[in-house]
């Protein structure tokens, strides 16, 4: 037993040797910097997956690598304990759990709704000390976060979901925060979402303004764009198969009441029922997007080869079969050329903006 206690105090005390600390090290006291300027802290992200888009609770999960980093003079890493090198330099390792004994930027994810761990027996993280007293400290996390989304051009709608990054008790005046160049940062090239396709920008440091002191932060953009083939597949061929079968019942004659009433509810129902499914995957929003914009159209077709038929049994039950066939006549040819004309306005607007590239 005593062998043991002796070989772990052993062990930890060459782990301590790997770095050292000035006297006056706190980790309470974030280090000093030149004249006093606020403390740079350079960031680059990882983004490891993209996890699910749950668009009616409006909140995207995502699964990133966030690494910080900043120098502090207090700590000096052994030139003979230096494991490896990188762009930055030579460094040394350290087991995550030393990260206690440091000065940590109190980092905190914005509207984050649950983080969690991808943890198997040690926690995804590495903490690092450079030769020349820069810190990193790297960690992988997933979680969920708010994004605010806008419905008005579903189904070809774009996202746009700000992810902040922000420091909690540290002004801007203490500390600075500002991503570093792109070849720090990286995207999975192996993610697939199934409805959208997606784009990542890491946006220049900013300041919160809705405290009564400002806040430093960083903010990761996803560009997310909906893709308009599965609603082409699952809803507007479908609809428009039902919209021409409504049609098609016009040539059954006026007289043959159970064909033309049973073809026009089944016709309508079967639209209702369609549209109430596509529509429980969206918030329940109070403003009309294209998509209902199409389903009320589309029904509003299929209710007036209903009416059509109710107005032609009425002139015949008053004898004014003439009148009727006439009638009849006009509603075969003007309503698919309303449809035409319809989908001739319709399909450039919902597409404008979709393949500009932006």
């Amino acid at each position: 037993m005593s062998v043991t206690i002796v070989l772990c105090l052993l062990i930890f005390t060459q782990a301590d040797t790997k770095v050292t600390f000035t006297a006056d090290y706190s980790l309470h006291e974030r280090p000093p910097t030149e004249e006093g300027k606020p403390l740079l802290i350079d960031a680059s992200i990882n983004l490891r997956n993209i996890l699910h888009v749950a668009e009616k609770e409006q909140i995207i999960s995502l699964e990133t690598t966030l690494r910080l980093y900043w120098k502090d003079e207090r700590i000096k890493a052994d030139e003979k304990s230096m494991d490896s090198i990188d762009s930055i330099g030579p460094y040394v390792t350290l087991n995550p759990s030393r990260a206690d004994k440091f000065w940590m930027p109190d980092v905190f994810i914005d509207q984050a709704k649950a983080l969690r761990t991808p943890t198997y027996y040690t926690k995804p993280a590495s903490l690092r000390v450079y030769n020349d007293s820069t810190i990193r400290y790297s960690s992988r996390i997933n979680y969920d976060v708010a994004c605010n989304m806008d419905f008005h051009r579903f189904p070809v709608d774009e996202q746009y979901c700000e992810v902040k990054f922000e420091s909690f008790g540290f002004t801007n005046k203490q500390v600075q925060m500002r991503w570093m160049d792109q070849s720090h940062s990286n995207v999975n090239a192996n993610i697939s979402l199934a409805q959208f396709s997606f784009n990542v920008l890491l946006m220049d440091s900013y300041s919160t303004d809705y405290y009564d002191i400002a806040y430093p932060g960083l903010i990761m953009k996803l560009h997310l764009t909906r893709q308009i083939g599965y609603h082409i597949v699952q809803t507007y061929i479908p609809s428009t198969v039902f919209v021409i079968l409504a049609w098609l019942s016009l040539f059954i004659p006026a007289e043959s009441v159970p064909g033309r009433v049973g073809m026009g509810m089944t016709t309508l129902l079967t639209l209702t029922a369609m549209f109430s499914s596509v529509r429980q995957n969206v918030p329940r929003v109070s403003y009309v997007s294209f998509l209902d914009i199409w389903m009320l159209i589309c029904m509003i077709f299929v209710f007036s080869c209903i009416l059509e038929f109710i107005i032609a049994t009425v002139f015949i039950r008053y004898n004014r079969k003439s009148q009727g066939d006439k009638f009849e006549f006009v509603c075969k040819i003007s309503l698919p050329i309303i449809f035409i004309i319809f989908n001739i306005c319709y399909w450039p607007i919902l597409l404008s903006g979709y393949y500009d590239g932006k």
